[in-house]
């Protein structure tokens, strides 16, 4: 039986029937109710997390206690908290469950076991780069309409399935701003 997890890994890098095999026998199946916590404040994040179905949100409480968006993802997205994971010291963010959704986990310990039996796997490197990348995009000085474009062309899914409240948060705007840019890009 073929995993979507070990479908998408097979986009990303080149792994023998055996080592995704290998990878099969250590991912971890899991759902996870509506607002339910993958990982909390405070916690380590031991895992990355690959969304079969559903949604989550990574997010920091600020001193106003208003929800500031880290991430969004979907169903295909790989979740975890980078700073966390690589430097294996407590997260800052949480990240739950927006809906109930259905993941595929792999533990660090698996992934260091799996490189130990096959190079092959050091390629999952790319995977961390991949969730960096997409979240430096929304940190930078790109415009408000360059933002909402990039979603639109990437991740029109999100645009569909989250409020536009956590959306704006998620590009660094306000809502009002975001509304004035829905408006402009739908006159062209």
């Amino acid at each position: 039986m073929s995993y979507p997890i070990t479908t998408y890994l097979t986009t990303t890098g080149s792994y023998s029937p055996k080592e995704l095999k290998l990878l099969e026998e250590v991912v971890v199946h899991k759902t996870f109710e509506k607002d339910e916590f993958l990982l909390k404040k405070d916690e380590v994040c031991s895992f990355l997390c690959y969304i079969n179905n559903g949604a989550v949100l990574q997010y920091k409480i600020n001193s106003d206690m208003d929800q500031v968006i880290i991430d969004l993802n979907i169903s295909n997205d790989w979740v975890l908290n980078h700073k966390s994971f690589t430097s294996q010291k407590p997260s800052e963010y949480d990240i739950r469950a927006f809906e109930k959704t259905s993941v595929s986990i792999l533990y660090i310990e698996s992934i260091h076991r799996l490189i130990g039996q096959s190079q092959s796997f050091l390629q999952m490197g790319k995977l961390l780069e991949n969730a960096v990348s997409r979240i430096d995009f929304f940190d930078n000085n790109n415009t408000p309409d360059e933002k909402y474009m990039y979603l639109l062309k990437n991740k029109p899914e999100i645009i569909q399935k989250f409020p536009q409240t956590l959306i704006a948060s998620y590009l660094k705007i306000t809502p009002e701003t975001l509304s004035r840019v829905r408006k402009r890009l739908s006159k062209i």
